[in-house]
């Protein structure tokens, strides 16, 4: 896996996050882009590198958008991890693999924000010292896991556009299964 072509795709899709996520918008649920392509590099990448990466675009959102650091780091290092695990049993170059690992790994992420939205409401920022903290992250229970749908069905063009990338991230093609 080539890093810098990495970093270079992973900058550009926090870019379209950051850029496109109130136009996209439909019922409060935001297409996740970043998530997109955890799936796409813990699919493809060896392990080591999957889970770094996904730790790392975890990250780098979490810089990104104002909410408490560390929520998706965990998140997109936890999809990174299911994905890499499943990498034996599903065929990584099709459209229904990218489909639903893409699904399941936004419907986990959906069910983790959706219990820390429980336990810090977005109407309570825990303000210490009267310092204030960042806003914790709003949205209702239908957005979370609408989000997660239409980040699904948003991964097959986007997963198509990757895997012409794959030679330039260093990826070795899929073997042939007949």
């Amino acid at each position: 896996m080539r890093w810098l072509p990495v970093f270079i795709i992973a900058y550009v899709v926090l870019g379209l996050q950051l850029g496109t996520g109130d136009l996209l918008a439909y019922k409060g649920a935001q297409p996740n882009f970043v998530l997109i392509l955890v799936v796409f590099i813990a699919s493809n990448a060896p392990r080591d590198a999957a889970l770094l990466s996904s730790l790392l675009l975890g990250l780098f959102h979490d810089m990104i958008f104002p909410h408490a650091l560390g929520l998706y780091t965990f998140t997109y290092g936890l999809a990174g991890l299911l994905v890499a695990g499943s990498r034996q049993v599903a065929y990584s170059d099709h459209p229904l693999t990218h489909f639903f690992l893409t699904l399941g790994t936004g419907l986990v992420i959906a069910a983790i924000l959706w219990i820390h939205s429980l336990i810090r409401p977005a109407g309570n920022p825990l303000d210490v010292a009267g310092v204030g903290t960042l806003p914790a992250i709003a949205g209702s229970t239908s957005a979370y896991f609408l989000t997660a749908v239409y980040s699904a069905f948003l991964s097959l063009p986007m997963m198509w556009l990757l895997a012409k990338a794959k030679p330039l991230l260093g990826f070795r093609p899929a073997r042939q299964r007949y």
